[in-house]
């Protein structure tokens, strides 16, 4: 039985029960979760174009799709292509939504992705350090091969657990040239814990003229950014883009 959910004055969508209650822990009680959601909601209208990168349940192209956008959803697992196939269907958006079973990256083909059991087996995150036997390989996609498949998008978010810059690098042509508004989920804590550096998602926002702002639009310097083990933003275009082999690290 499904079960309509009201996140917002302007926003309601009927799920899933297993929808509905992963919607109420996140995007209801979790009050920065919250705010980011009523966030984007805000930033939707007609005609815009989302790419959904790592989509899992597909709330955030459901909103878009509610206020007479469009979205493309895109995630590796196959249980969350599954449930947001059945989310179209109750919102009346299987003409808004296209599907896309693949990881964002910095390259097209495949890539391997562990089983991380964050909601449920089945969810994919990117590691280093693992044995290829634990490792399930997957097909990769970049921004920029979304953006000459379905248009040119006007939104972006992307939340694929400290893969960020990956997703941005594949994204440099359609960033630099459409200039689409982000929304970021930065994992600092998951990036470091796996041996890399947390500034390369912030470093490759800034060679590409945006600026990282919080949820109600203020400014946000890179330290106050490092500082949290995950923290989402808004960034915007600020700028022209600057050339890839620049250092344009700042404090």
């Amino acid at each position: 039985m499904t079960k309509k959910l009201q996140f917002t004055p302007t926003l309601a969508l009927t799920l899933h029960p297993r929808v509905y209650q992963f919607a109420i822990q996140n995007q209801i009680n979790d009050l920065e979760q919250r705010a980011e959601f009523e966030s984007f909601v805000s930033h939707c209208h007609r005609g815009m174009l989302l790419f959904d990168v790592g989509a899992s349940y597909g709330l955030f192209s459901l909103a878009a799709a509610k206020f007479d956008g469009n979205a493309v959803a895109v995630d590796p697992s196959p249980i969350a292509i599954r449930m947001i196939t059945r989310q179209l269907d109750f919102n009346q958006a299987r003409e808004n939504i296209h599907l896309v079973k693949a990881a964002v990256s910095d390259v097209n083909g495949s890539l391997k992705m562990l089983s991380s059991g964050v909601f449920s087996e089945g969810y994919l995150r990117f590691v280093t350090g693992r044995s290829h036997r634990e490792l399930t390989s997957v097909g990769a996609i970049t921004i920029d091969k979304l953006a000459s498949e379905f248009g040119s998008p006007t939104h972006i978010k992307i939340d694929v657990e400290g893969y960020e810059a990956a997703a941005l690098r594949g994204g440099r042509e359609t960033l630099t040239r459409s200039s689409p508004l982000l929304f970021l989920e930065l994992h600092n804590q998951l990036v470091t814990a796996d041996g890399r550096d947390p500034n390369e998602a912030l470093d490759e926002l800034q060679r590409l003229g945006y600026e990282a702002l919080a949820l109600n639009g203020s400014r946000l310097d890179r330290s106050a950014i490092l500082r949290e083990p995950i923290i989402r933003i808004v960034a915007q275009r600020s700028a022209p883009a600057v050339g890839h082999d620049s250092t344009v690290r700042q404090n």
